[in-house]
């Protein structure tokens, strides 16, 4: 097995020739000083052995310093392409990554950033260095931002933070780590922030709030209905006494007819309570479509005409029936009316259509209006629990949640567009479109 000879053995052999040349040339010159020229051959002898030696030993000591010298240079450029390496590994890391990355200084402006960070924000990395914060996030962001910057200078510590920022038309959460970068003299000389988008996060957990408020509400419609359940038994029991004493013809008999009909209605109204409140979705069933709107328009195209607003309807003859029950698709179709009246507080033009979609096996029903509309912004949480964009005390931001579960309970589908201001390709108003499944067996 071959094994290398220490360096420290190398030069104590050099040494070793070296000090017995200097040892032949002093010997050398010691004897030649008292003898005569006829003795004078042997110290002559001992200087050039003496001599010959230290330039063997110099020669070697140079060349030993050469070969040292050029593996020193090897190594180094060894470790320089390794460290090479290992910067563009971590770089291509950074890079990499869908994170937010960024240095920045104690002013808060960007020493360096990532390219997903610059592209993100829908620019190049060398756009942003030298620029301030508010240059990529909003005036209050960026205040906050440098506020914890400065404490990270200040003590040394990271912190965290989470904050919102907006892009266009679309808001991400973003979760961030702020910590320090020292110098050898343990003073804080930048701040790297690395920041995760959370945003998915953040509707799982408003998912979760809005969930334990539906089984609170679900529970408290329980009770509700079971309380009134009692009363309204006892006045349609009176009620349908009293009518037995009438003449059908009399005045009296006709609004006991209404009393009636409106504590029906009560009950019906319970009845949806305690169907909201129950787990599970029953046996299918299925409905004439242009049923549920007909008698949905006879209730409320009186309000409609009081409130100015031009009812058009087209509904399209021998439609095959649908899956959904006939009471919960006339409460979706009074749910997406009562919101297009509200957006036409002025008046203005409610379409009502119904039309058969072959190609899907499916029926079409569309409700458009020309009110104000909805912001872009807005559109994705229409249908989201407890989501309203009207004035407190006017919605409660559960309508187009409970008329999504019910067409989607009944395998179909609901979309909105909606545009609050008149474009080229769109009106202003919105538009809600409602796909129900047609029955089996039916030709369409």
């Amino acid at each position: 097995m071959d094994r290398k000879t220490p360096p420290n053995t190398y030069k104590s052999f050099l040494l070793m020739i070296s000090m017995m040349g200097i040892l032949c040339l002093a010997v050398g010159l010691a004897l030649g000083n008292p003898l005569g020229e006829a003795e004078a051959t042997h110290p002559f002898w001992f200087r050039s052995i003496g001599i010959v030696i230290i330039a063997i030993g110099m020669g070697a000591i140079l060349l030993y310093e050469e070969k040292r010298g050029r593996n020193l240079r090897q190594l180094v450029a060894r470790k320089s392409e390794e460290l090479k390496k290992s910067e563009e590994k971590y770089r291509s890391l950074i890079e990499s990554t869908e994170d937010f990355i960024f240095t920045v200084d104690e002013s808060g402006r960007f020493q360096s950033l990532n390219n997903f960070t610059a592209n993100f924000f829908g620019g190049t990395p060398s756009q942003f260095l030298g620029q301030p914060l508010s240059v990529l996030f909003s005036k209050e962001i960026a205040s906050q931002q440098l506020k914890l910057i400065r404490m990270v200078f200040r003590f040394g510590k990271s912190v965290r933070d989470e904050f919102m920022v907006k892009t266009g038309e679309h808001q991400t959460w973003l979760n961030a780590n702020l910590m320090p970068l020292k110098n050898e003299q343990d003073r804080v000389v930048s701040v790297l922030c690395i920041a995760r988008d959370i945003t998915e996060n953040k509707k799982l957990e408003s998912q979760l709030v809005n969930t334990e408020k539906l089984a609170s509400m679900g529970t408290l419609a329980a009770g509700v209905a079971h309380e009134l359940n009692n009363p309204l038994g006892v006045m349609l029991g009176f009620t349908d006494l009293l009518l037995e004493k009438f003449d059908k013809e009399g005045q009296d008999y006709q609004d006991l007819k209404t009393i009636e009909r409106h504590g029906l209605h009560c009950k019906q109204v319970v009845e949806n309570l305690l169907s909201f409140a129950r787990q599970g979705e029953g046996t299918p069933e299925y409905c004439d479509i242009n049923d549920a709107v007909n008698e949905i328009l006879g209730v409320v195209e009186h309000s409609l005409e009081m409130n100015n607003v031009d009812l058009r309807v087209e509904l399209a003859s021998g439609l095959p029936k649908v899956k959904g029950d006939l009471r919960q698709m006339q409460q979706v179709f009074l749910n997406l009316i009562n919101n297009a009246s509200a957006a036409m507080k002025a008046g203005g033009i409610l379409e009502i259509k119904t039309a058969l979609d072959a190609g899907q096996d499916k029926v079409r029903v569309t409700v458009r209006d020309n009110g104000h509309g909805i912001n872009a912004e807005h559109v994705d949480n229409i249908f989201d629990p407890f989501f309203t964009t009207k004035s407190e005390g006017e919605g409660t931001g559960l309508g187009l949640f409970v008329s999504h579960g019910i067409i989607t309970k009944y395998e179909g589908t609901i979309t909105c567009e909606s545009s609050p201001e008149d474009g080229p390709n769109r009106p202003r108003g919105t538009a809600f479109t409602v796909l129900l499944s047609a029955k089996e067996g039916v030709e369409v």
